[in-house]
């Protein structure tokens, strides 16, 4: 009989936090845990070894090559068997016992989105981090408009259950870009969920590193994230959805204050392929500090709902 549930973990060069996120799972026979090793160096062969004769009920798909993180959970989704996908990164952990209640109570509930919150600190330091500060702020948002944050502007997978039969049935997969492969699925699953529960209990914990690849913004990462965000602002204006990524001109506004040009034309060019016109994108970009006063406005409230839970706890 096939799971209720399938847990994707996409993992690359981490084997000792991958470790400490395995610890964290609760093992559970309604629950397949699912490693998508993507490709990491040899010299963290012998970590992942220990890890399988460890966690023996856990399965590793050994990928031959990196190629980001969107790979690695479409090839773990490849050999998902539970009716329910939910995922984790590798550098974080889940709050075992909340989690484990979580699923139990909807064992035998059929729904098509689910989402559930989080907290965050710092990796080097444990005191909390903003990371999940946004989450924590839709979480006491007025119901329906909670649903709506969660279903277009949640963009990250972890914090859902996810019905796995949408995905098939919509053809749902994670873009396999260099960075931020999860925008489009996030969105995608969210409109065309049918039923979306909201259950504000914390079950995930991040660990924010400053010092994060992900982070970092080479030429071809600006060009990456200007096309996803140009991409899902074409998505969102096409379906009437009152929503807007401004941070889309972040990397064209810092690459001009950088005077770095051929990070400018590159993305001017991603902005226009999805309909945006040069007015546009200049009346955008004088704009842009007035988006930044605001945007430190709205940090103000989410602060405020910040969760903060003793990292020891879970």
């Amino acid at each position: 009989m096939n799971p209720r549930y399938t847990l994707v973990i996409p993992h690359y060069n981490q084997p000792q936090k991958l470790g400490r996120l395995l610890q964290s799972v609760p093992m559970r026979n309604d629950l397949q845990v699912v490693v998508a090793d993507d490709g990491s160096e040899a010299s963290f062969g012998g970590a992942l070894m220990a890890l399988q004769v460890e966690y023996p009920q856990v399965e590793f798909l050994l990928l031959p090559e990196n190629k980001g993180g969107g790979a690695a959970r479409n090839a773990a989704l490849q050999v998902a068997k539970g009716g329910y996908v939910l995922f984790a990164d590798a550098d974080d952990a889940f709050v075992t016992e909340a989690l484990n209640g979580l699923l139990d109570k909807y064992a035998n509930e059929d729904f098509d989105l689910l989402g559930f919150n989080a907290v965050a600190v710092e990796e080097d330091t444990g005191v909390p981090s903003a990371r999940t500060d946004r989450l924590n702020w839709m979480m006491v948002q007025p119901k329906n408009e909670r649903e709506r944050l969660l279903r277009y502007l949640h963009s990250e997978p972890w914090c859902k259950l996810i019905r796995r039969e949408l995905l098939v049935e919509r053809g749902i997969r994670f873009d396999e870009t260099p960075m931020m492969n999860d925008v489009r699925f996030s969105y995608l699953v969210g409109h065309y969920a049918r039923r979306v529960v909201v259950e504000n209990s914390v079950c995930y914990r991040i660990y924010n590193n400053v010092n994060s690849v992900g982070k970092t913004m080479s030429p071809q990462r600006k060009r990456a994230y200007t096309q996803v965000m140009a991409q899902t602002n074409r998505f969102f204006r096409q379906h009437g959805l009152p929503y807007c990524y401004k941070r889309a001109y972040r990397p064209l506004v810092f690459s001009l204050l950088k005077g770095q040009w051929r990070d400018v034309v590159a993305c001017v060019a991603e902005l226009k392929t999805v309909g945006e016109s040069g007015l546009s994108i200049g009346w955008n970009v004088c704009l842009y500090p007035l988006w930044l006063v605001r945007w430190a406005l709205r940090r103000r409230c989410y602060c405020k709902a910040r969760l903060v839970v003793d990292v020891k706890n879970g």
